[in-house]
């Protein structure tokens, strides 16, 4: 499934907030685990996979309170349903396993 990044404030409240689940990877250009991140996008069909740079979108991160580079949120309805951070791709697809059926 494609992964699509997020290009300003607006779109990411109208992506979190339009009732189907999503994963939103919050990285900077010097993230290593996209590779990861696309696998998991071609597991859990159904569920859409975006992007936000936090260096383009500072308003974004802070927004939702992004505080490490990479982290990862499933949020259906704009509500955060599960979170976690770091390059251990384990802790991703941990929260996959737990969420990803939200």
């Amino acid at each position: 499934m494609p992964i699509t990044s997020i290009n300003n404030g607006k779109e990411f409240e109208q992506i979190v907030n339009s009732g189907k689940p999503v994963v939103v990877d919050f990285h900077a250009d010097c993230s290593l685990t996209l590779r990861e991140f696309r696998e998991l996008s071609d597991t859990f069909i159904g569920i859409n996979f975006y992007r936000v740079n936090v260096d383009d979108l500072e308003d974004v991160a802070l927004e939702a309170d992004v505080r490490v580079v990479p982290t990862y949120m499933v949020y259906k309805d704009g509500k955060i349903m599960g979170q976690t951070t770091g390059i251990d791709s384990r802790n991703l697809h941990a929260m996959m396993r737990l969420h990803g059926g939200v």
